[in-house]
C-alpha cells in the first residue's frame, strides 16, 4: 500500500518535504514586512512615499496587501509562502503547457520529463531568490503566462485583461500594450487598457492620502515612476535606481557600473538612451518579422519578457524569475530541434553558466566576483535571444508551417504519445 502511494505521488511528496525544509529560510525578515507596511499605510490613508518610502511599487499592490495587516506575522508569512509556492507551480505548469503546444508532433513521457527537469533546473536559482527575499515577482508571472495561453487560444479579452493585471501591480508588463496594438489584437489591447485603468485606480476609489492634492496613483507616477524613467533622481526622495549599484542587473545598471568614475560618466544618459534604442530596435525587428506566423506568438512574449528585464530602471535578481517561461519554451525547442540542437545546447548552457553560475565551492572567489562585476546574469539572459531568433527565422525545422489553419490547430491541440 505504502509503496503504491509512493510510486504514484512521489513528486508531490518530495515537493512537500522540500517546501517544509526550506520554510525556515523563507521565514526570515524580507519583502513581506515592507508589503504589509504599505498595506497598513494605505489603510490609514497615509501617503505611501512618506509612510513607506522604500515601497516603490504601484499602489495597487499595496491595496492587495491590505488583508494581511490584520494577521499575526507568523500567519502572514505562512500564507505568503503558500501563495509563493503555488504561483511557482502554476508558472511551471502553464509554461510547460504552452511549450508543448508551441512545437507540433508527439511528445513521449521521456521528453516531457526532460522538459520539466531542465526547465526547473534552469529556473531554480531565481525561484529560490524570490523565496529568499519574500519577493512578489512570482505572484506577477502567472498573469503573464496565463495571458499568453489565453492569447494563443484566441481568447483575446481575457488574455489582455490578465496581462493588464500584471502591468497594474508591476509596471514593466506595460510593454504588452503596444505589442498587442502592433500585432492587431485590438480586442486584447482594449481589454488590457480598460483593466489597467480599473486596477491601477482601485485604491483611489476607496481611499485618499491625507494632506495630498493627488490620489495614490498620481502621486506614485509623479514621485516614483516618472523620475526613474526620465533619470531625474534629484526630484524624488528615493532614487532607488540611481548610481553604480551592483544589484541593478538591467541595461541601466550595467552601463552605470561600466561608466562609473570614467571620463564618459558625464555622458551616461546619452549612452544609456543609445543602448536602449539599439536593444529596442533588435527586439522590435525580431518581433515584427515573427508576426508573419501566428504560431510564434509565445516566442514574441519571451522577447518582451527579456525586454522588461533589460529596459527597467532597476532589475534585481528576483525579477529574473520571469525567465521561467522562456526557459521552458527554449528547452522544448532544444528537445524538438531537428537541425541546430547543438546551438540550443550551447545557448542554454551559457545562460545557465551566466544566470546560475558555477558553485562557489568549485571556483576561486575572485572568479565569481569577476563574473558578477561583468554582468553575468544580464549576459546569460541576452544570449537567449540567439535561440529565440533561430526559431523565428527557421520555424520549419520545428515543423512550424506557414499555413494559418495548421498552425492554429497545432496550438489548440497538443499531441502526446
Amino acid at each position: 500500500m505504502a509503496r503504491s502511494i509512493w510510486q504514484r505521488y512521489w513528486p508531490r511528496l518530495i515537493f512537500a518535504i522540500a517546501a517544509a525544509a526550506y520554510y525556515p529560510r523563507f521565514a526570515k525578515p524580507g519583502g513581506l514586512e515592507l508589503y504589509s507596511l504599505a498595506g497598513r499605510c494605505l489603510w490609514e490613508q497615509q501617503p505611501l512615499q512618506q509612510c513607506a518610502l522604500p515601497f516603490t511599487y504601484p499602489p495597487a499592490f499595496a491595496f492587495v496587501m491590505m488583508p494581511f495587516i490584520s494577521l499575526p506575522v507568523t500567519a502572514q508569512t505562512i500564507i505568503w509562502y503558500i501563495i509563493s509556492l503555488g504561483c511557482a507551480v502554476i508558472c511551471c505548469a502553464l509554461s510547460e503547457k504552452i511549450a508543448l503546444r508551441m512545437f507540433p508532433g508527439p511528445w513521449d513521457e521521456r521528453e516531457i520529463k526532460w522538459l520539466r527537469v531542465v526547465g526547473v533546473l534552469l529556473s531554480l536559482k531565481f525561484i529560490l531568490a524570490v523565496y529568499e527575499n519574500q519577493a512578489y515577482d512570482l505572484v506577477i508571472l502567472p498573469f503573464i503566462v496565463l495571458g499568453t495561453l489565453l492569447l494563443v487560444d484566441r481568447r483575446d479579452a481575457a488574455g489582455g485583461a490578465s496581462l493588464a493585471v500584471a502591468a497594474a501591480i508591476k509596471v514593466t508588463p506595460i510593454l504588452f500594450l503596444p505589442y498587442l496594438i502592433v500585432r492587431r489584437r485590438f480586442v486584447a489591447a482594449l481589454a488590457f487598457f480598460i483593466t489597467l485603468i480599473v486596477v491601477s485606480f482601485v485604491q483611489d476609489a476607496f481611499l485618499s492620502p491625507q494632506g495630498s492634492t493627488h490620489g495614490y496613483l498620481m502621486s506614485w507616477i509623479n514621485e516614483v515612476a516618472m523620475p526613474s524613467v526620465l533619470e531625474k533622481g534629484a526630484t524624488t526622495k528615493n532614487p532607488f535606481w540611481d548610481g553604480a549599484n551592483i544589484y541593478n542587473l538591467s541595461l541601466r545598471g550595467a552601463l552605470a557600473r561600466a561608466l562609473y568614475a570614467t571620463e564618459y560618466q558625464q555622458y551616461f544618459v546619452q549612452i544609456l538612451r543609445g543602448a536602449q534604442l539599439v536593444f529596442v530596435a533588435i527586439v522590435g525587428l525580431l518581433i515584427l518579422y515573427s508576426m508573419r506566423l501566428k504560431a510564434l506568438l509565445p516566442v514574441e512574449i519571451c522577447l518582451l519578457i527579456i525586454a522588461m528585464l533589460m529596459l527597467s530602471p532597476m532589475t534585481s535578481r528576483t525579477h529574473f524569475v520571469n525567465l521561467v517561461f522562456p526557459y521552458f519554451l527554449l528547452t522544448a525547442a532544444w528537445l524538438k530541434d531537428r537541425q541546430t540542437k547543438w546551438l540550443g545546447a550551447i545557448v542554454l548552457l551559457l545562460s545557465f553558466a551566466g544566470c546560475t553560475g558555477i558553485p562557489r565551492d568549485l571556483v576561486p572567489k575572485g572568479f565569481t566576483e569577476f563574473m558578477r562585476d561583468h554582468n553575468d546574469i544580464m549576459l546569460g539572459t541576452l544570449v537567449l535571444i540567439v535561440y529565440l531568433a533561430t526559431i523565428i527565422f527557421r520555424p520549419g525545422q520545428w515543423g512550424i508551417g506557414r499555413d494559418t489553419e495548421t498552425v492554429e490547430t497545432n496550438l489548440a491541440r497538443p499531441k502526446t504519445a
